[in-house]
């Protein structure tokens, strides 16, 4: 498990989405970016903010989401500093997702893979964690 405090989680955008971002207007693009959520669009990155407290430990993995309705719960298995979790999801269409996530040894950052499948496709997510200090 992840350490006690504020996180900064880096996901890069499926090249999909970065098309579709590099298309809109500045306006669209501040409408998108809610409080503790910015988009770096020349590096194709989302980055959120989040802050991990003893309270919340227990579902780390949601890293301040709600979990997704109409899904069943995530299978986390943890072998040394890697977490792996399953999860399927009913709706809107059936999909699955493979997580791998790597901690770093003082658990203090992470780097993490999520595998997505819905409708035929796989769409592979990738980004990093990193722990800044205590919660704001």
């Amino acid at each position: 498990m992840p350490q006690i405090g504020q996180w900064e989680i880096t996901s890069e955008m499926p090249v999909e989405q970065k098309a579709a971002m590099s298309k809109m207007t500045p306006e669209m693009l501040k409408q998108m970016q809610q409080g503790n959520m910015r988009f770096d669009s020349k590096a194709g990155t989302m980055i959120m903010s989040t802050c991990l407290s003893k309270d919340k430990l227990g579902t780390w993995q949601q890293m301040g989401q709600k979990p997704p309705q109409h899904c069943d719960a995530a299978k986390i298995s943890y072998s040394g500093n890697t977490v792996t979790m399953d999860m399927q999801c009913r709706q809107p269409q059936t999909s699955t997702m493979h997580s791998v996530i790597q901690f770093s040894a003082a658990r203090d950052s992470d780097q993490y893979q999520h595998h997505i499948q819905a409708q035929g496709k796989t769409m592979v997510l990738k980004g990093s964690a990193k722990r800044l200090g205590d919660c704001k």
